[in-house]
Order: C-alpha cells, then sequence, then structure tokens
C-alpha cells in the first residue's frame, strides 16, 4: 500500500471535492467528537469562618454579598425560565434524533461519493450525494455501530466484574486475605484497563473497513464486520500504519485548533456581545432589575453559538473528510490488492482501482 500516495490523493480530493464540504460540516456538528470538560475540584473547605487563624477575613456575621445588585426574580420570570428549559430539553431530544439520522446519511454519502470520484472522476451535486446516502446502507451503519457499542460495554462491564471478584475477600475480616484479594484485583483490573484499550483500537479499524464493506458493497451488519476483520486480518501493518498516520495528523491538527478556536472565540464573543449591549441598553430603558440581562443573554446567546459553530464545523468537517477519504482509498487499494493476487495481474493505478457497485 502506497501510503503517501493516498493521503495525497485524500488531500486533493478534500479541496478540490467542494460538495463533500456541507457533508463535512453535517459530520462535524452531529458526529460525538468526544470533548470531555476536565474539572478539577480542588480544595474543599470546613469549618466555621471565625476559626481560620487569621488565613482568610472574617466577615463578622455580615454578608459578603450584600453590596452586589439585588436581582429580584419574579414569579413570572421564574415560570418563564422554567419554560425555556423544558423547551430546550424537547428541543435537545430532537436535535438528538435528527442528528443520529444526519451523521449516518452523511458518512455513507462521503464513502460513496469518494468511491464513486475514484471510479469515474464525477463530482456529484450535493442532491445526487444525498440520494446516495439515503440509503439501507446508513441503517445498517447504525445497526451496526449500536451493536458493536453494547457488546464492547457489555463485555466490558463483564470483565470489570469479575477482575473485582478477589475484593470479596474484605468479607472475610481476614487481613492477608484483605491484602491478597485487592493486589490481585487492582492487577487484573489493570489487565482489563490495557486489554480495554487494545481491544478499543483493534475494534476501530475493523469498524472503518466493516463501514466501508457495508455502504460500497452492500452487505449486511454481520457480514460487514465478517468482510471488516477478514481485510483488517490480510492487510494488518498497512493498515496499522495508515492508521498511525491519521493520528499523529489528528494530534497535529488537534494542536492548531487551539490556537484557532481561541481566536474565534474571541471574534465570536465580540460580535456576539456588541448587539446585545445594545438591546440589553434598550430594554433596561424600560425596565429594572434581571429582565435586561435575561434579554441580553437571549440575544447573544444564539448570535455566540451561530459565530463559532458555523466555522469551525467547516473546518473540522474538513478534517472529517480527509480522515474518510483516506480510509475510502485504503479500502478500495487493499481490495486492489487482493484482487492482484488473486488474479496474478499488475496492480491498478488508484483512480481505477474496481470497487463493487453502490446500491
Amino acid at each position: 500500500m502506497n501510503h503517501v500516495n493516498i493521503l495525497k490523493r485524500a488531500l486533493n480530493i478534500t479541496v478540490n471535492y467542494r460538495v463533500l464540504w456541507i457533508f463535512g460540516i453535517l459530520l462535524a456538528l452531529t458526529a460525538s467528537g468526544g470533548g470531555g470538560g476536565n474539572g478539577g475540584g480542588s480544595g474543599s473547605s470546613s469549618g466555621n469562618p471565625s476559626s481560620n487563624n487569621g488565613s482568610f477575613p472574617s466577615f463578622n456575621g455580615t454578608n459578603p454579598f450584600e453590596h452586589f445588585p439585588n436581582f429580584n426574580i419574579t414569579p413570572e420570570i421564574t415560570n418563564i425560565i422554567i419554560a425555556i428549559a423544558i423547551g430546550l430539553g424537547c428541543l435537545i431530544v430532537i436535535l438528538a434524533v435528527v442528528g443520529t439520522f444526519v451523521r449516518y446519511i452523511s458518512e455513507t454519502a462521503v464513502i460513496r461519493m469518494v468511491d464513486q470520484h475514484e471510479k469515474t472522476g464525477e463530482k456529484l451535486t450535493f442532491w445526487q450525494g444525498l440520494r446516495l446516502g439515503w440509503s439501507r446502507a446508513a441503517w445498517r451503519m447504525f445497526l451496526m455501530n449500536l451493536l458493536t457499542g453494547i457488546s464492547f460495554l457489555l463485555a466490558f462491564i463483564i470483565a470489570a466484574s469479575v477482575a473485582a471478584l478477589p475484593l470479596l475477600a474484605w468479607l472475610t475480616k481476614n487481613t492477608p486475605l484483605e491484602v491478597l484479594g485487592t493486589v490481585i484485583s487492582v492487577g487484573l483490573l489493570l489487565l482489563v484497563f490495557f486489554a480495554t484499550i487494545l481491544v478499543a483500537l483493534a475494534l476501530s479499524l475493523v469498524m472503518l473497513l466493516a463501514q466501508r464493506a457495508c455502504a460500497l458493497e452492500d452487505l449486511g451488519v454481520i457480514d460487514s464486520l465478517r468482510r471488516g476483520f477478514v481485510i483488517a486480518k490480510a492487510h494488518l501493518v498497512d493498515l496499522i500504519l495508515m492508521g498511525a498516520i491519521l493520528f499523529g495528523i489528528s494530534l497535529l491538527w488537534g494542536l492548531v485548533m487551539i490556537f484557532v478556536s481561541l481566536a474565534f472565540l474571541v471574534a465570536a464573543a465580540i460580535v456576539a456581545g456588541l448587539p446585545a449591549l445594545l438591546v440589553g441598553a434598550l430594554v433596561a430603558t424600560f425596565t429594572q432589575g434581571v429582565t435586561p440581562w435575561i434579554v441580553a443573554g437571549l440575544v447573544a446567546a444564539p448570535i455566540f453559538l451561530i459565530a463559532i459553530s458555523i466555522p469551525l464545523a467547516l473546518i473540522n468537517g474538513w478534517k472529517m473528510i480527509f480522515s474518510s477519504t483516506a480510509w475510502t482509498l485504503s479500502y478500495r487499494e487493499v481490495l486492489a490488492l487482493d484482487q492482484t493476487k488473486q488474479n496474478g495481474d499488475q496492480p491498478a493505478a488508484p483512480a481505477e482501482l474496481a470497487a463493487p457497485a453502490a446500491a
């Protein structure tokens, strides 16, 4: 497998096949890209504020927040806030369901559009790509991810539960057995942890190939998984190297995106803050209390979300299109290599690689 040529071709398609950008934005907005908020609750304090040994100022029974503005929230405003919260909750549920459909349709469309572009050189329109994505393959890809996700989670829970069984030694009230059980359990849990990482990496590789088998060969859920496993086993070294290269590119991309995101964050805050302050000041001439702040927040929130989401979604969409294209081209190449071994012919050029027709 020529990894360099595949990456160059993937970059070329990402830059020049601009219809894919729309599906990339949809993927960036709907795919679970992960982001975990770190939170560090450090240092809890307890005790009487007067017994602080001079470390903190004593307020001598006075309210330290008494000089802050007194926001009197009326029952009407409370009801409005509750109604908004309920409405937002329902909206989030609806968006989650719609986002799931959009994600798998977009993934299927990107895979099939890239494959067809490699076979014919044709660049499809958005609606043609949408028709390719709106298919049984998208539904099967969803079921495949759901099946593997549930199976992986159950296997992890069972393995972790078995590893924790030696902790039952604590019920014996025997100190040597308690220590031995703890040591064994910790060792087994560490083993389960590392095994989980390895299985997750292997499963992610199989899933990338199985998705393309599903989209391009119109296979069912189990057959796609079997196909992905067979291809991964036959071309393990080449595919692991491709995964490592794309992982390195992803890390570099993430470092760059830290600074890009900060720049967009500042710009979005300015764009959203100015009209919000203007509207808040205007409302403050008619009413007092917390109402101007609520109105200003309602004005700023959608503007800020739009100003920060669209450019970041486009940039992240480019990354997702590039990664998906690279894996689709890799899939096509390993199919061509397998066909070459069977026929004893010379390898075909990447643009001429045969692939099963899309359903």
